[in-house]
C-alpha cells in the first residue's frame, strides 16, 4: 500500500502569503553566508538541505488522502486537496474514463467535501465514483454543496458514474484485496475513521476528532482500533494550550497523538489536520516539540512522527 497526501489543512485552504513567501526567502539567504555557491548543482544542493518550513510548505490545502494498492485507488476526504489529485489521476486510466475510485468521508463538514466539485475524473463518462460514508443523507448533503445557489454545477451534471454507498458503524467493507472497517470519532456532528488492512499490515485515518479527556473504557476503544498500524495519520490541529481552551471544537493535539500511538504500538504516526493559523514556521515548531516529547516517552524512532505536507509519499 502506498500512502500520498494532497490536502493536509484543517477547517479552510490556507494558501501561503506573500509576507510568508518572502520570510523563507530571508531565511534562506542568510544561511548563505561561508557557503561556496559558485554554481546550480551547489545551490540546488544547499537548498535541498534546508528544512521544509523555508525551502518550501507544508501545504495550504483541506484534508485529502490518498491510498493506492494495485488497481485499487482509495481516497480519504475530498477537502480541496482532490483537486491536485484529480489532475494527476486523469494522466491515467481515468483520462480515457476507465478508472474507479473509492472515496471513504470522516464526515461531510464543508474542509472535507469542498474539492469535490472540481475533481476531475467525476465529470468523465466512464470512470466510476463510489463513495462511503455512515452518515445519513450523504448523497443529499453532496447535492447541496452543488445547488444553483452556492456552485453553478450541479452534481447530476458530473457525468461520470457517482455511487454512493450507505455504512453502518464499526462495518467491514472490501475493496479489492483491502479491509476497510470505521470507527466513529468524538466531534461535533459527528466523524468516523478508518483502518484498511492488507496481509497484516494496517494504515488508520483518524482526523476530526478529540480524544484528550476520555474516560479510560472510551479510550481503550480506540487504542484496539489504532493497535499496531503501521501508519497512523492523526488529527493534531491544535497545541496542547489551544486544546485545552477548545475542549468542544472536536479536534486533538500533537502531544496526544503520541500517547496515543505509544500506548497502540503504531509504527508511523502522522500529525494532520493542520490549524490554518499555523503557518510554517509554527508547525516546524510544534514538530521538534513533539518529537522530543516522543524520545520522552519512549516512542521507538523519533524521525516516524511526521508533519503532515502536500507531497509526502508513505509506503505501508
Amino acid at each position: 500500500m502506498v500512502v500520498r497526501f494532497w490536502g493536509v489543512r484543517g477547517s479552510i485552504p490556507t494558501p501561503p502569503g506573500t509576507r510568508h513567501i518572502k520570510e523563507k526567502v530571508l531565511q534562506a539567504l542568510k544561511g548563505v553566508s561561508g557557503r561556496d555557491l559558485i554554481d546550480e548543482r551547489a545551490i540546488e544542493h544547499y537548498v535541498e538541505r534546508l528544512p521544509r518550513h523555508i525551502k518550501g510548505t507544508y501545504g495550504g490545502n483541506t484534508s485529502c488522502v490518498e491510498l493506492h494498492s494495485g488497481d485499487d485507488t482509495v481516497i480519504f476526504d475530498a477537502g480541496s486537496g482532490i483537486r491536485v489529485l484529480g489532475l494527476h489521476l486523469m494522466d491515467r486510466r481515468f483520462g480515457q474514463g476507465a478508472g474507479t475510485v473509492h472515496l471513504f468521508l470522516s464526515h461531510t463538514h464543508w474542509d472535507h467535501i469542498q474539492g469535490f466539485p472540481f475533481f476531475l475524473p467525476a465529470y468523465v463518462p466512464g470512470n466510476r465514483i463510489i463513495i462511503y460514508s455512515p452518515h445519513p443523507n450523504v448523497e443529499r448533503r453532496f447535492s447541496l454543496q452543488q445547488e444553483a445557489s452556492h456552485f453553478p454545477v450541479p452534481l447530476k451534471s458530473m457525468h461520470a458514474d457517482i455511487e454512493f454507498v450507505s455504512l453502518e458503524e464499526n462495518e467491514n467493507v472490501a475493496v479489492g484485496h483491502l479491509d476497510v472497517k470505521n470507527i466513529k470519532l468524538n466531534h461535533p456532528g459527528g466523524s468516523f475513521g478508518y483502518r484498511v488492512k492488507k496481509e497484516g499490515k494496517s494504515f488508520v485515518y483518524a482526523t476530526d476528532t478529540d480524544l484528550t479527556n476520555l474516560s479510560g473504557s472510551e479510550m481503550e476503544r480506540y487504542i484496539a482500533f489504532f493497535s499496531q498500524a503501521k501508519v497512523l495519520v492523526f488529527d493534531a490541529q491544535y497545541t496542547q494550550m489551544e486544546a485545552l481552551g477548545k475542549e468542544d471544537w472536536g479536534h486533538s493535539s500533537s502531544m496526544t497523538g503520541v500517547d496515543i500511538a505509544c500506548d497502540a504500538g503504531v509504527e508511523t504516526l502522522v500529525l494532520f489536520h493542520h490549524e490554518p493559523t499555523h503557518d510554517d514556521n509554527i508547525l516546524w515548531d510544534i514538530l521538534q516539540r513533539t518529537r522530543k516529547y516522543a524520545e520522552m516517552k519512549g516512542f521507538q524512532q523519533t524521525d516516524r512522527v511526521i508533519m503532515a505536507y502536500e507531497g509526502l509519499e508513505l509506503v505501508v
